[in-house]
């Protein structure tokens, strides 16, 4: 996940940051030549890193403020008692698919266009005239199914 890289990162930029600090008190216990040395050091490392994690915390803050409306919304799609309709099923689907895309991996679905679906349904029942294009065989009675014209999976 692309957050907990972000936050590793400044814990190890603060980690440094205590490195580098103990390091100059160390140099505290020096003659007093190093006194003036010492506490421009420490204040500037402690400044550094409150500029460091300002800031980071800043960018974050924007970032986790628009997941956390994003997957709110989320959430209380997923908490209806309402069934998804198609269009909210596409449109979750299509945000899984540009969060995988934004990580670089491969799309785990295929969207096609209505006119390119049925195309391939059509070529693939070609040579099966009696069958319907759902896959079911066609009845002699003329009875029609009962799933709504605009479904299909």
């Amino acid at each position: 996940m692309e957050k907990a890289r972000l936050y590793e990162a400044m814990y190890l930029v603060n980690h440094g940051i205590d490195e580098a600090v103990r390091g100059v008190q160390r140099l505290k216990k020096s003659p007093k030549l190093f006194m003036e040395t010492y506490h421009k050091s420490m204040a500037g490392l402690e400044r550094r890193r409150s500029i460091i994690n300002l800031q980071f915390m800043l960018e974050m803050r924007k970032v986790e403020e628009d997941d956390e409306s994003r997957f709110e919304e989320e959430f209380n799609v997923w908490l209806s008692d309402e069934p998804l309709t198609n269009e909210e099923i596409c449109r979750l689907m299509r945000g899984v698919e540009r969060e995988h895309k934004l990580e670089g991996k491969p799309p785990l679905v295929q969207f096609l266009a209505r006119s390119n679906h049925l195309k391939k349904v059509t070529k693939k029942n070609e040579g099966h005239p009696s069958r319907k294009v759902n896959g079911s065989p066609t009845s002699d009675s003329g009875d029609k199914s009962t799933e709504p014209e605009g479904a299909h999976a």
